[in-house]
């Protein structure tokens, strides 16, 4: 699989467009932890998150409307036909071969966040089995390293439906180096650690979500 198409400004303008009643059954509402706690993506970030749902993507996507927001996606999905296979390019959708020992998007991510955009990532790679997630890939911290970009870490409780509202809680941005300020420790041994700390980021967000929709706040 090749990148055959460089993002496409009408195609993603069209597609934010018609999408926007995406928001409208999806209702969310966005908590965040502390005051720190971004309201609008910093230019450049990575924002990691949980993963439940392929509706997860476009739930943030529609959220930072207008901001320039860049998923890395699994090869799955682009593999599914050529109409999905444009599309996904077209919005500038991050191609990752789960498959292969094909570690091009990383430069691809690096790519972006030199250039001022922002990427979005779910660590686990999978969605859940049985309720049951995957743990957080090292990418995520790999590619963090290797810029100053902030990670965003972001929990959604996935309740997604016309008659459901979906829930978010958004959290106080993070230099991964502070994670784990080793710097003499080996590259994937570093980014291991920092995977497992980002991982109990994103699941404390979950744990501080529920506190706050039993609260009522």
């Amino acid at each position: 699989m090749g990148r055959r198409f460089k993002k496409n400004k009408l195609v993603t303008a069209f597609v934010k467009v018609t999408g926007l009643p995406c928001l409208l059954i999806l209702k969310p509402k966005f908590y965040y932890k502390t005051d720190k706690s971004p309201r609008r993506l910093p230019k450049p970030s990575i924002l990691v998150s949980n993963h439940w749902s392929l509706i997860d993507m476009p739930l943030y996507w529609y959220h930072y409307l207008f901001h320039d927001l860049r998923f890395l996606v699994a090869e799955v999905m682009f593999n599914k036909n050529a109409f999905m296979n444009f599309l996904l390019f077209s919005v500038g959708c991050i191609y990752v071969d789960r498959d292969k020992y094909d570690f091009s998007f990383i430069g691809d991510a690096l790519d972006c966040l030199d250039r001022g955009e922002s990427i979005g990532i779910f660590p686990s790679s999978r969605l859940p089995v049985n309720g049951v997630h995957f743990p957080f890939k090292p990418s995520v911290a790999i590619i963090a390293l290797h810029t100053d970009a902030p990670v965003v870490p972001v929990y959604t409780d996935g309740n997604y439906g016309f008659f459901k509202r979906a829930h978010v809680m958004v959290g106080d941005p993070v230099d991964v180096k502070d994670l784990c300020p080793d710097s003499s420790l080996p590259e994937n041994q570093r980014a291991r650690l920092i995977t497992a700390e980002l991982e109990k980021i994103v699941n404390g967000l979950g744990d501080e979500l529920k506190k706050r929709m039993n609260k009522g706040k």
